[in-house]
């Protein structure tokens, strides 16, 4: 359906993918979308580690059909795909599973170099393919990636999350990347600010208020239990435990944020989705 890619520019830390596991796995909890995160990264475990332990067996959390086959992810589904012997609903068949019918993880985390060079010839596809599926479909487009290729990727998305550190050089560059760069022109964009320090100048109501965005800048802040169930595996057991919470816990402005930028998501989407 849907097609929202995650996307910054230069490599200084944003919180990119950590932003793309809360919101996905608070999406998964609290709704009823089919998602999928597309990692475009080369041999990345860090999604898989925030669901699975460190011997990198796959042991499928809050359900009992489990995916054995660690084998295939996306170098499988690339063969499928450039041997023309895939559909929409064959995607599935590479992927990990969090919350089966929910949310599913499509990574790469043992592929040759020269594997990964065709792979992301074709992330595109994968990804147009993987929309006429799931409700959702979330790319991690890497920094690393060719411009052409990250192009490519953000000129199908219906919405980009435009992740920004809190630096003040880095924000004047994503706001003129904003009027020059012809991909992003006339796209609708959600700025998002990841490890987020509440304590900075660079705060969202300032932020906004520089860059003159009438519809807000949203962000993730830095959560210490979080970014521990990262390194864990247990991130989903993280969004069930606080899936209520009381105002009071410490825990709770990180929950609600994550909430606000989902819940923001969601609105743009379907404002777009009725001007079509």
């Amino acid at each position: 359906m849907a097609i929202i890619s995650f996307w910054n520019n230069g490599k200084e830390e944003t919180g990119k993918s950590s932003s793309i596991i809360a919101i996905s796995t608070l999406l998964g909890v609290n709704h009823n979308y089919k998602i999928l995160v597309l990692d475009t990264k080369y041999n990345d475990y860090f999604y898989h580690d925030c669901f699975w332990q460190e011997d990198k067996t796959i042991k499928l959390i809050n359900s009992n059909n489990a995916k054995t086959d660690i084998g295939h992810d996306i170098s499988g589904l690339s063969k499928a795909i450039l041997s023309n012997k895939t559909s929409p609903e064959i995607v599935t068949n590479y992927t990990k599973i969090v919350f089966k019918d929910r949310l599913e993880l499509l990574m790469d985390t043992k592929v040759e170099p020269e594997e990964y060079e065709i792979h992301k010839t074709i992330f595109k596809d994968i990804a147009r393919i993987a929309s006429k599926y799931y409700d959702l479909v979330f790319i991690d487009i890497d920094s690393d990636l060719d411009e052409k290729i990250k192009d490519s990727l953000l000129e199908i998305s219906n919405l980009v999350i435009a992740c920004l550190p809190q630096n003040l050089r880095k924000i004047n560059e994503f706001m003129e990347l904003r009027e020059k760069k012809e991909v992003l022109k006339n796209k609708e964009i959600i700025p998002l600010m990841g490890r987020y320090d509440k304590h900075s100048k660079f705060n969202k109501k300032n932020v906004s208020r520089y860059m003159r965005e009438k519809r807000g800048v949203y962000a993730i802040p830095y959560n210490t239990l979080f970014f521990e169930a990262c390194n864990e595996g247990k991130v989903a057991d993280f969004f069930i435990k606080f899936r209520k919470i009381n105002e009071k816990d410490r825990n709770a402005i990180f929950i609600s944020d994550v909430r606000e930028v989902t819940e923001k998501m969601i609105e743009r989407l379907k404002e777009l989705q009725m001007r079509m």
